[in-house]
This record gives structure tokens, sequence and C-alpha cells, in this order.
């Protein structure tokens, strides 16, 4: 049984001490086989969701140009939040 996409992302950016969101995405699609514009606004929706709860920090940005379309990137980080929340859940051993 895989871990949930969300319990994904905050194990992922745990493990990278700062990960830019691209990266992230590119990580889901592998370990779920998905991929697609949808699937990528669900993810960042999904990281804007965390950011808001203050499991995670934005820690840097910058604009790319990827595929011929200008966005917005960030790179994330846990908060000490996050990892408060992810040792209560399981997510992360003490």
């Amino acid at each position: 049984m895989k871990l949930h996409q969300k319990g994904f992302l905050l194990v992922a950016i745990s493990k990278s001490g700062g990960i830019w969101d691209q990266q992230l995405i590119e990580k889901v699609f592998a370990e779920y086989g998905e991929s697609g514009g949808f699937r990528e606004k669900t993810l960042r929706i999904a990281l804007d969701e965390l950011a808001s709860a203050g499991l995670i920090k934005r820690i840097e940005s910058k604009l790319e140009t990827i595929n011929g379309q200008s966005n917005l990137l960030f790179k994330y980080q846990v908060s000490d939040f996050g990892i408060t929340r992810m040792v209560d859940t399981g997510l992360l051993l003490p």
C-alpha cells in the first residue's frame, strides 16, 4: 500500500531539506504513475494546502519558462510544526 500523496510530499520534502515544486511533481508522477496538467495543478494545490496549514514553508521562488509557458516555482522546506506533526502521525521517526 502506497502512502497518500500529501504524506508522500511531506516525506519527500523532509528528506531533501529543500526542494523545488517541479522536482516534487516529477517524483510524484514517477511514484504513482501519473502525468498531465490536471494532476500537476492538483499537486500544486496540495502544496498550497500544506503551506497554508503551516506544515511546509516556501523558502525561495523563481520565474521559469517550462514548455513555452512562464511559471512561478517555489522551493519548499518542512517547518518545525510540520516535523512535529509528521512525528505525531508516524510519517517521521523521532
